[in-house]
């Protein structure tokens, strides 16, 4: 007999026979699964070796046999098979790539990523696709986004799903453009208009009535600048989310976060109060004039367009605005008009039923995810699919680093 790891592979017993130890059964079942065939010898009664294939490895065999088989695919791209005579198994993906879908309002991103995975998975349900998670934790399809954007903000999200969500990293740090309005005179704990938040502090604007002011303003924070980022956001500090912290209380100052280095490519400014503007418009197209007037009254609210990098927090730079202005701002309104090179018109809208906003308790937007929407399996491989015949195509990507107005001077 051969010892294995304090056992004998054969012992006699008081018969006379010969039987397998526990742990050299073990061992061959082991092997049967990674070579695919095993044989157990018996010691015959005559002292030969007789082979006998165990109950056991015909069921490991069999299982091993069905996972080395014709393996199932992963989307309809690899459901194609030299063997005419075997069965095709459904694909998982029927599309995999990046398109752009519009951020409703109230929505996380992460909301946006559920309903699409929602959307898939349950297709893929009812067309028996198969499921290779080896971790049943983990999600069964891969969906990803590509830049987070908060609650209130809404405009171009760009998504991908299967091996789509290996190129969103480049969407996070490459270029993405903005409008936000600006409201001057309070700011929140939120810096912008969330309900959750509360009103903090409350300052004068009654000094800006010049549309130069704020332009001059603007032009200083053109270029790579320092930025705090928001008490409110995802960042982490000690382990924990900084908006965690900030739900307890805690301020900027109390958490002492450090600034990150940002980099504005464009600021500017677009428009301002609805009455003012109004007026502006009034003049342009009067006879007399076509220079829009200066307001008279001081501005409370106006819009602008930024075009930055990776990384920056619209609602930080809202607030160094207003205190650059020589007040306090919060900014009220968040689109976001680029990102790479999808734009507005690329991105998939998002419709249902007319109806009000359902809000909790707390004036937070609800979303469910199960409502019926325009977001259909068909709608998204048809994005999918066109995003990869148009834009997919063009060699600019609309992520290459650019020089800024300062740096292009020089």
């Amino acid at each position: 007999s051969i010892p294995i790891i304090g056992y004998n592979c054969t012992y006699p017993n008081e018969m006379g026979r010969h039987r397998i130890g526990p742990l050299f059964m073990i061992l061959i079942l082991s092997t049967a699964t990674r070579f695919r065939t095993a044989v157990a010898f018996f010691p015959s009664r005559s002292g030969g070796l007789s082979s006998h294939v165990s109950p056991f490895m015909t069921r490991s065999l069999s299982f091993d046999n069905h996972m080395s088989g014709t393996k199932r695919p992963l989307s309809a791209a690899d459901g194609e098979t030299e063997d005419p005579s075997a069965v095709a198994m459904p694909p998982l993906y029927l599309e995999e790539g990046l398109f752009a879908v519009h951020k409703p309002l109230g929505w996380t991103s992460q909301d946006v990523v559920g309903k699409l995975r929602f959307q898939l998975e349950a297709d893929a349900r009812t067309r028996n696709a198969p499921d290779v998670r080896t971790k049943k934790r983990r999600p069964w399809m891969k969906v990803g986004h590509g830049g987070t954007l908060d609650p209130l903000a809404t405009g171009v999200l760009v998504c991908g799903v299967g091996s789509g969500t290996k190129s969103l990293q480049k969407y996070l740090v490459g270029s993405k453009a903005y409008r936000a309005e600006i409201t001057l005179g309070y700011q929140t704990t939120t810096l912008d208009d969330d309900p959750t938040g509360s009103v903090v502090d409350r300052q004068s604007f009654a000094h800006v009535t010049e549309m130069r002011t704020i332009h001059e303003v603007l032009q200083q924070f053109t270029g790579t600048i320092q930025q705090i980022p928001p008490v409110f956001s995802a960042l982490k500090r000690d382990g924990k989310k900084l908006y965690e912290l900030g739900r307890q209380g805690q301020t900027a100052e109390d958490l002492n976060i450090p600034p990150r280095e940002v980099t504005i490519y464009n600021l500017k400014l677009v428009g301002y109060d609805e009455q003012t503007q109004t007026a502006a418009v009034a003049v342009a197209g009067s006879d007399e004039s076509t220079e829009p007037i200066q307001p008279t009254k001081p501005i409370q609210s106006f819009v602008i367009d930024v075009e930055c990098g990776g990384g920056t927090y619209i609602r930080s730079l809202v607030r160094d605005i207003g205190i650059a202005l020589g007040t306090v701002a919060t900014m009220t309104r968040l689109e976001r008009t680029k990102q790479g090179q999808f734009l507005p018109e690329h991105a998939m809208p998002y419709s249902i039923e007319p109806r009000d906003l359902i809000r909790d308790e707390k004036g937070c937007i609800v979303v469910d995810k199960r409502e019926d929407c325009n977001w259909t399996v068909a709608s998204i491989n048809d994005a999918i699919r066109t995003c990869r015949e148009t834009l997919m195509t063009s060699e600019d990507d609309g992520l290459k680093v650019k020089l800024c107005n300062n740096e292009a001077e020089a």
